[in-house]
């Protein structure tokens, strides 16, 4: 079997010379404006247009710079990720032991270590014993990053498009990385760590391993106090109430919200929960993810947010549903955690539709999505439904030991019982 470094010689060269380009571009760019501007004519016209082709040569290498980075930034913090998903739920470190091959446990190197481009360039395996390396660990880290792309596009670079309550504005790369606003930046962090704690949650429930309770305690933490000391953290309020008599309105509707996201994120976990068959002896997750993951949405974003996420959901999970019989999934382990996942990014993208058009928080909105949550909710338990087995009442039962007669063999060892000799 030819080995990665000459059947995938072009990839690193491909990657080497991009990285060249993209930052002798970057280095380079006085004198290259310089030479541009020294060639041109004394036409103001022809000036001008040549200054109009450098700016938009300047936003181009601004912008590639700008999503390259924030790309691997995130793929970068799904690495990590991965190292949790697998260690956490194990009682393993995450923070002092190197990286491994699962198979050989030999270190990895640094380079394999690169997020994405490391495993495309070992072509997928190891690079000692050559077993194949899972795809899932390129597929979370790019995952990631497209998240971390996404809500850097509409929560900085457009001023909280998605946000209820926020003007939508275009900011160019360059003015949104020199004028960087403390309150869009904070939110951003703040909902890349939700995403991030919805990845290690959804992928422990495929894996059918156990919820770490540090993970829960953390992400729960970080959820109830990073709001009381930001306020700005919540777009959307639990309810038009206004406590101006209070000397600190902001942070008391900051609990409510907290509070009320945290009911709604239980009952619908536990109803949620039900609409799965049970989960077999070897899911050590026991389907908890599903409300610990409502529970952080009600946190995260509020109350309102369940009833939308919730919906979504179980739309998602309909639609996995043949995937997961394909699969032979019958026990569907992980399917509506994924799901979750799914209906939280396409919500946060969402969420001023959710709340301004719809008017999701009113009664008669949130009569509706609540009634189409439970549509949804018969229709997946008629999918998923299984018929359960006792097999206990196939097995023949164990002869039980009379509690007066003595143990043969203790009686043959003693001598009591003669051995036949032939």
């Amino acid at each position: 079997m030819p080995r990665p470094a000459s059947r995938l010689i072009w990839l690193r060269y491909a990657i080497a010379v991009v990285v060249c380009l993209g930052m002798g571009a970057l280095l380079a760019w006085p004198a290259f404006e310089m030479l541009w501007l020294s060639g041109s004519d004394e036409d103001f016209v022809s000036r001008q247009n040549r200054l109009d082709q450098i700016q938009w040569i300047q936003t181009v290498l601004i912008a590639g710079f700008l999503y390259t980075w924030f790309f691997f930034f995130g793929a970068t913090v799904g690495s990590f990720l991965n190292v949790v998903i697998w260690r956490m739920p194990r009682g393993e470190t995450v923070v002092t032991r190197p990286s491994r091959c699962p198979f050989c446990s030999t270190k990895l190197a640094w380079n394999d270590n690169v997020p994405v481009l490391g495993w495309l360039m070992l072509g997928g395996r190891c690079r000692t014993c050559r077993l194949p390396i899972s795809p899932r660990y390129p597929l979370v880290e790019a995952a990631m990053g497209l998240i971390f792309l996404v809500l850097l596009h509409t929560e900085v670079l457009q001023g909280g498009s998605n946000l209820p309550g926020h003007a939508a504005i275009s900011l160019s790369y360059a003015r949104a990385m020199l004028e960087l606003k403390f309150e869009m930046l904070s939110i951003y962090a703040f909902h890349c760590y939700f995403f991030s704690l919805m990845m290690c949650w959804a992928l422990i429930a495929w894996d059918r391993s156990r919820m770490p309770l540090t993970l829960n305690v953390v992400a729960y933490g970080v959820g109830f106090f990073a709001p009381l000391i930001w306020p700005e953290l919540y777009p959307a309020a639990w309810s038009d109430w206004t406590f101006e008599s209070f000397h600190d309105a902001a942070r008391l509707s900051v609990f409510l919200t907290a509070m009320c996201g945290i009911v709604a994120g239980t009952i619908g976990g536990a109803v949620l929960r039900l609409a799965l068959p049970k989960p077999e002896r070897t899911d050590a997750s026991h389907r908890l993810g599903i409300p610990i993951m409502l529970v952080a949405v009600g946190l995260y974003f509020g109350w309102q947010a369940v009833l939308a996420v919730a919906a979504m959901s179980l739309a998602i999970a309909i639609l996995l549903t043949p995937l997961q019989k394909a699969r032979q999934r019958v026990d569907f382990a992980g399917s509506l955690e994924i799901a979750l996942l799914v209906a939280s990014v396409v919500f946060v993208m969402s969420w001023k539709f959710w709340v301004e058009t719809i008017g999701l928080g009113q009664l008669i909105p949130n009569c509706v999505v609540l009634a189409v949550s439970v549509l949804l909710w018969f229709i997946l338990r008629k999918l998923t439904w299984r018929a359960e087995v006792d097999l206990a009442r196939f097995q023949r039962p164990h002869e039980e030991k009379s509690a007066t007669s003595p143990d043969l063999q203790l009686l043959a060892s003693s001598g009591t019982i003669s051995e036949n000799n032939h």
